[in-house]
């Protein structure tokens, strides 16, 4: 992969952050963007925070979406790879995300002998355990509208506009249709966990999230926070300082 294809992938990075010695790689929520963590560039200091952008989404949307683990997942790996060449590499995931991160995390570990020295999952519950979503992609779009509802996240405003419907479900869709490929092959991650949590996720509490600890043989930590299935996005600068500082104290506590 040349880095101009690298560079797709990360498309609010700037040109000095490819140098930063510590990097935190974001993966966003169903429906989302690399767009979603514009604001963590603003407030990073001591990380160069990387989001990541699937092709098919916001900048890359004349791209083709890929739907299945399988075909995007050694693609954002080998990306990773090249721009982290003696470098202190975090993953964050937000729901979806956390799957892709976890899945990312393996292969650099499997495929490049790359050590993720922090895995941060939110909002999700642990891989090998099955819960499918209320809405599945063969159901109609009014499904899908409902789903979106009761998540929350998206103003309603922009829910009960045509135009704009026409436009977001497609690509709304093609998150879950990714999300549906995930199969659980007993992978194991060798690095820490920290799994975040709301505390009125409908999808995602404490008991469900607890259940990562099984993946790793490393440290598991597990802590919850005010706010719904988007806390992190509703707890603003102060959640974006308790990853820098969980971030750090991995650096000052290496255990991997």
């Amino acid at each position: 992969m040349d880095m101009m294809n690298v560079k797709k992938w990360f498309p609010f990075v700037k040109a000095l952050d490819y140098g930063h010695p510590c990097k935190l790689f974001c993966f966003h929520h169903a429906g989302g963007s690399a767009a979603i963590f514009k604001n963590w560039k603003t407030w990073e200091r001591n990380l160069a925070v990387f989001p990541i952008e699937l092709p098919g989404k916001s900048t890359r949307i004349k791209e083709q979406y890929m739907t299945n683990y399988h075909d995007v997942i050694p693609q954002i790996a080998e990306a990773i790879h090249q721009v982290t060449s003696q470098t202190r590499i975090y993953f964050y995931g937000h729901s979806m995300g956390a799957i892709l991160a976890f899945k990312t995390a393996c292969l650099l570990e499997e495929k490049y002998k790359k050590k993720v020295n922090l895995l941060i999952v939110a909002g999700r519950h642990a891989p090998q355990d099955d819960f499918p979503d209320d809405y599945q992609t063969t159901m109609d779009d009014s499904e899908l509208i409902q789903e979106l509802k009761r998540v929350g996240g998206t103003p309603n405003e922009l829910l009960e506009n045509e135009e704009v419907l026409q436009y977001i479900l497609p690509i709304v869709k093609n998150d879950y249709r990714l999300n549906e490929s995930f199969d659980y092959q007993d992978e194991l991650f060798h690095g820490p966990i920290l799994a975040h949590c709301g505390t009125n996720d409908p999808d995602a509490l404490a008991c469900n999230v607890k259940n990562w600890q099984v993946v790793t043989t490393n440290t598991f930590h597990l802590k919850e926070f005010s706010g719904s299935h988007f806390f992190p996005y509703e707890n603003k600068q102060d959640y974006y300082k308790e990853l820098e500082q969980s971030c750090q104290e991995n650096t000052c506590h290496m255990s991997y």
